[in-house]
């Protein structure tokens, strides 16, 4: 419990810190925005503001007739910001408990990530504790290097646990493969299941896997296919909507060639007329971009998925099987729910757009006051 209160207690002060540290705008309403000043002239000034612990950033502009009083970092202050930030960014390269990793990933991480952060920032008081996490992930690295895998937290010589390794792992891509089956991703769960059908030792697997990759199969080729003729459809339609786009502009355009005989009120009209016009021809044909990359890529996965698969090669070196497939990714998302939420940001972007726009506004509005 003590450690839990001392956790607290530093993550308040380091909050503190760093809220002391950051440029306070005062505004004249009473309203005090801390951030980082990123650009200024006679009129105005842009702060960018930091939410969710800098997971969602605004630059918001400010009229400097709006501004009561400006109090700005030192260059110390935003040096010594800047390290902290990113010595916090190294907590997210943590050793797993229960399983080891790739020997070309321990380099990765020691070399790119924690050696990088010494070499940016020699004088850090942090420097003792990265150095520690170097040795750490160097004692891990050379017992993979000597033959040995970390498997359901216990260390082992790698050849006796591959093949529990790779049961294992066939039996987790049969699970994915099954999820994704259930939400109609059958291209990603096709490319699950080739992986489980070349594991020649692991003969009950492949058993369950051949006839669920072949009927799974055959479904992917079939929404693929709708997909591209629907595609097809779009695009067609969108080509209508850029002609007829195009001759609103020409009409316009000839309409605002034509004497308006002294009425300045006829020209502004026209002229109001032509912008429209040419906005709704960009619109239409940034549109028509869209649906043909969107054909274009539909187009490759489906000769993808049609391809021959290779076959399926031993590993040279077992010493570097794990279950583990640790990800530079920060969040440790699964390849899986990455593919989900990019589809669902793809069909959802114009709505989840306005829906962080009135939280920004709304955060900036009311919730940043002193």
């Amino acid at each position: 419990m003590r450690t839990c209160y001392y956790y607290l207690i530093l993550a308040a002060w380091m909050l503190a810190g760093l809220c002391a540290q950051a440029d306070t705008v005062k505004l004249r309403d009473g309203t005090a925005l801390e951030g980082e000043i990123v650009s200024e002239d006679a009129s105005s000034l842009s702060i960018l503001l930091e939410f969710g612990g800098g997971t969602i950033t605004q630059t918001r502009r400010i009229d400097k007739a709006d501004v009561a009083a400006v109090i700005r970092w030192t260059p110390e202050q935003r040096a010594e910001r800047q390290t902290t930030r990113d010595y916090e960014k190294l907590q997210r390269y943590q050793l797993s408990p229960s399983d080891s990793y790739e020997i070309a990933y321990y380099d990765q991480i020691i070399n790119d990530v924690f050696r990088a952060f010494l070499k940016e920032h020699p004088n850090s008081p942090y420097s003792s504790k990265v150095t520690q996490h170097i040795i750490e992930w160097k004692a891990e690295r050379d017992l993979v290097a000597a033959g040995n895998v970390k498997f359901r937290g216990r260390w082992s010589p790698a050849a006796e646990v591959a093949p529990q390794i790779e049961r294992e792992r066939g039996q987790q891509l049969l699970q994915q493969a099954r999820a994704l089956i259930s939400q109609h991703r059958f291209d990603t769960a096709v490319q699950r299941l080739q992986l489980v059908v070349q594991m020649d030792k692991q003969p009950d697997l492949v058993s369950q896997a051949k006839p669920l990759l072949a009927s799974t199969y055959q479904s992917a080729t079939n929404l693929l296919d709708r997909q591209q003729r629907q595609l097809a459809g779009d695009i067609s339609s969108a080509q209508q909507r850029v002609d007829q786009a195009r001759v609103a502009l020409s009409a316009a355009e000839a309409s605002l060639r034509q004497p308006a005989g002294g009425n300045s009120q006829s020209t502004a009209q026209a002229q109001t007329a032509v912008t429209r016009a040419r906005d709704e021809l960009n619109a239409a044909q940034a549109y028509l971009a869209i649906v043909k990359s969107q054909l274009d890529g539909m187009k490759q996965k489906l000769a993808s998925l049609k391809s021959p698969v290779p076959a399926a090669t031993a590993p040279t070196n077992v010493t570097q099987v794990s279950t583990a497939q640790p990800a530079p990714s920060p969040a440790g998302e699964s390849p899986e729910v990455l593919g989900g939420l990019v589809t669902w940001v793809k069909n959802n972007w114009v709505a989840l757009a306005v829906i962080a726009a009135a939280i920004l506004f709304f955060i900036s509005r009311f919730l940043i006051k002193d």
